[in-house]
């Protein structure tokens, strides 16, 4: 296959019906026009999916999206973007080597199981993931289940606290547990935004399309799920135990009316013309990650360009997905695939009114709450660094400890010290508190932000320590917002090869942020 046949076309993508706990699916089948609808186990679909389920008896290859290209090979969505990823993904994707944005859809008869999902940090340390998983539900349609209409639960209310929630995760309080969380009635045509680690449940009855983060981790609160559905521990913690079960979630509380605000989402409108409407029902501004939008219309319509990947859903009727030189068509209730090179990309309806909902990958900004929520290190600035040492020995048992000066007598590491070359020295330890370091720091010679900090504020806590990946783009961040480089260098001894830096974050925040690269 040379990929650049296939780069700058539209890729309908084929039907992938998965297995799930909960059951349902009838209305599914009818969605999609498919023969003998029927409720069951198969209820729901990977509509563009690189990532597999994480069922325990899962087949080979199961959940990751398949196209039919033009010549006829059957290939996955993962293993067509690997041929050319620049091309297929955009330059600002590339280093990903993955769709960025997912989409699936269920339909439920039963209320879902207590669940969570782990936000980005949580995955990459605990499960190694490189993705957690924030989701965004359009509901599709509806039914009334045992009389009552349709809802979802989501977030937890006011009062509950980690302790609470364990102690009735431990007794398998199921009531008391849904109790504690709020309870939203849904519509066809809503739209509802869950964040990674928020508690939630979809109720019955619902058909719903969820665009989210590529990644399937669901850590399940509720063992005895239904009458012949029990999970295993591992289908509930994935190894980690129920402790990291309970980690897992995000204990933030909300109000009946902050929950709604956080929620339940309102469109926003592009653009109208006289045979199309464009609006925004999932912004960046609300879900970070990714964004969506919905276009309704009756005439052709032209879609804005955009420097990067997306995907699309057919949620009402057929469409054509044209491009120069190439048309592809996809049926109600398919995902389609639209690479980079997919430029001049106009939606023609097959027949009457059709809606289309558009998903785009992150803009490219770093997620400060994946950067800043798990500190490595703790600073401290001291007088008498030996003194400091025999103290944390002789009376608190504190040691043995790793001492290192700055630089390294036989070094000439590269120093800057507000923007001009620096010349600074200083002697540090490192004692390991558990996850955190402990670094002890005393000041020797040359001018440098420690002594002009002991100036101002005198000893004790400088500074907390972050790793990141893109430490351009979190420089860009902090500098945006206030907080320039004032001090920086590089690392030596076991990190060397890396760059640290400190930013002016005391007055605000009540220590400087230090950052390094992973």
């Amino acid at each position: 296959m040379n990929p650049a046949q296939y780069c700058n076309i539209p890729h309908v993508l084929e039907l992938n019906r998965v297995k799930r706990a909960y059951h349902g699916g009838k209305l599914l089948d009818i969605w999609q026009g498919l023969d003998n609808p029927q409720d069951g186990n198969f209820s729901e679909e990977f509509l563009i999916s690189t990532v597999e389920v994480t069922n325990q008896d899962k087949a080979n290859e199961e959940g990751l999206s398949k196209t039919v290209l033009p010549d006829g090979e059957v290939k996955t969505l993962s293993r067509l973007i690997s041929q050319d990823y620049l091309s297929f993904l955009g330059k600002k994707y590339a280093e990903k080597k993955d769709v960025c944005v997912s989409a699936r859809v269920g339909d439920t008869i039963d209320r879902h199981v207590l669940q969570c999902h782990p936000d980005t940090t949580f995955a990459r340390k605990r499960l190694g993931f490189p993705n957690g998983k924030s989701e965004a539900w359009y509901i599709v349609e509806t039914r009334d289940i045992d009389g009552e209409g349709p809802y979802l639960y989501a977030g937890f209310k006011p009062g509950v606290t980690k302790e609470l929630w364990t102690h009735l995760f431990n007794k398998q309080d199921i009531p008391s547990m849904l109790k504690c969380m709020h309870k939203i009635p849904v519509h066809v045509g809503g739209v509802y935004f869950v964040s990674a680690g928020m508690p939630h449940c979809m109720g019955p009855g619902n058909v719903f399309l969820e665009v989210h983060e590529p990644c399937d981790y669901t850590f399940r609160a509720e063992k005895n799920y239904l009458p012949d559905r029990t999970f295993s521990d591992y289908e509930m913690n994935y190894g980690l135990g129920m402790d990291g079960l309970m980690d897992a979630f995000h204990y933030e509380t909300y109000t009946e009316e902050e929950i709604l605000q956080k929620c339940v989402l309102e469109p926003s409108t592009l653009f109208e013309t006289e045979g199309a409407r464009a609006e925004t029902i999932v912004s960046y501004r609300q879900a970070k990650r990714f964004q969506v939008e919905k276009y309704t219309f009756t005439s052709d319509v032209t879609v804005p360009a955009f420097d990067g990947h997306r995907i699309a859903i057919t949620v009402k009727g057929a469409c054509k997905f044209s491009v120069p030189g190439y048309t592809a068509e996809a049926a109600q209730g398919r995902g389609v695939f639209l690479p980079h090179g997919a430029e001049k990309l106009t939606l023609q309806p097959v027949d009457g009114e059709t809606i289309v909902l558009l998903c785009y990958p992150p803009d490219g900004k770093i997620f400060p709450e994946d950067v800043f929520r798990n500190p490595i290190q703790v600073g401290v600035l001291v007088k008498d660094l030996d003194r400091y040492l025999q103290k944390l020995q002789s009376v608190f048992g504190i040691g043995p400890f790793r001492i290192a000066e700055y630089p390294p007598k036989d070094e000439v590491p590269y120093r800057e010290y507000h923007g001009k070359k620096g010349n600074f020295t200083a002697k540090f330890c490192f004692y390991h508190l558990g996850n955190i370091e402990l670094e002890l720091i005393q000041p020797i010679s040359g001018e440098n932000i420690w002594d002009d900090f002991i100036g101002k504020h005198g000893y004790g806590l400088h500074h907390i320590k972050f790793l990141t990946t893109d430490a351009k783009a979190v420089e860009e961040h902090l500098k945006a917002n206030g907080y320039p480089v004032y001090q920086q260098g590089a690392a030596v001894g076991p990190n060397k090869g890396r760059v640290w830096q400190f930013y002016p974050t005391y007055e605000d925040i009540g220590f400087d942020v230090e950052m390094m690269n992973e």
